[in-house]
């Protein structure tokens, strides 16, 4: 029988982690990755029970300028394919 207690006192390796890691980041031990878990049904991540976020969603912004991108494209696409057909002449 796993001795829960026990795993998470050891979950993180004692040597501290590399210096380009971000400030609070620690290296799992062996020991923890008893501690990650996939859900059966579904296949997410998880760790100690908690589901593990691995999505980023763009900003507001991000997506404002995406659309603005797409339009434009569409827009140019529209234009020269006009031009090709010779509905549009310069």
């Amino acid at each position: 029988m796993i001795d829960w207690n026990q795993v998470r006192k050891f979950r993180h390796v004692t040597e501290s982690s590399p210096p380009e890691w971000p400030a609070g980041v620690k290296a799992i031990s062996l020991e923890g990755v008893t501690l990650l878990g996939i859900h059966q049904s579904t296949g997410e991540l998880y760790w100690d029970g908690q589901a593990v976020v691995t999505e980023k969603r763009l900003a507001n912004y991000e997506r404002r300028l995406a659309l603005a991108v797409t339009i434009a494209t569409g827009v140019m696409a529209v234009i020269e394919a006009g031009r090709a057909a010779g509905w549009i002449t310069h």
